[in-house]
């Protein structure tokens, strides 16, 4: 009793320490809080991880080529570097992943990438229209159409390379700036 003029007595708080049935029900409320806030986060990190794979695999991917009716089709020995173009002819020969096209007047090498690596596109002999862009010295086909209108889009080539030692400005050690001797 206490030195109040209160005749009741105080009642005094049990605590959950004093009590072990309260004190299993804190713990497993506690836990399962524990649990829930776990849980939670895997599923966040699962769906951060499954954006961030989803974004890099769309920035990997090459943008579609198409095969474009309008374009209208070049003669072979009218091509220009950088251009994109259209040429139709006959296949004269096949090496791996290129394959010769002739228009009659004139013969263009054709370079399908990797699309054309291991894959039979075209035959000998067979009359073929490629479009592509046509750049230092190849047509980097982008599609090809078959005489019975059939189409295999491929890849398109890579952008070229810029830096150093590539692109318009390097001569290699035969350049402006080199001595007389090396020219």
């Amino acid at each position: 009793m206490t030195m109040t003029d209160d005749l009741n007595e105080t009642p005094t708080p049990t605590h959950a320490a004093a009590n072990p049935a309260a004190r299993t029900t804190a713990g497993r409320q506690r836990l399962t809080s524990r649990n829930a806030i776990l849980s939670v986060g895997a599923l966040g990190v699962l769906a951060l991880g499954f954006v961030g794979g989803a974004a890099a695999w769309s920035a990997t991917q090459h943008r579609e080529a198409t095969f474009d009716t309008s374009l209208a089709v070049t003669p072979i020995s009218d091509l220009e570097s950088s251009s994109e173009v259209g040429i139709a002819g006959q296949v004269a020969e096949i090496y791996g992943n290129k394959f010769v096209v002739s228009d009659g007047a004139a013969k263009a090498l054709v370079e399908t990438g990797r699309a054309g690596e291991g894959v039979k596109l075209v035959t000998a002999g067979e009359t073929v229209t490629v479009q592509g862009r046509f750049r230092d010295g190849f047509l980097h086909a982008s599609a090809i159409q078959h005489a019975d209108q059939h189409i295999d889009e491929l890849d398109p080539p890579p952008p070229p390379h810029h830096g150093p030692k590539h692109g318009p400005r390097y001569l290699g050690p035969a350049g402006p700036d080199a001595p007389d001797e090396a020219n």
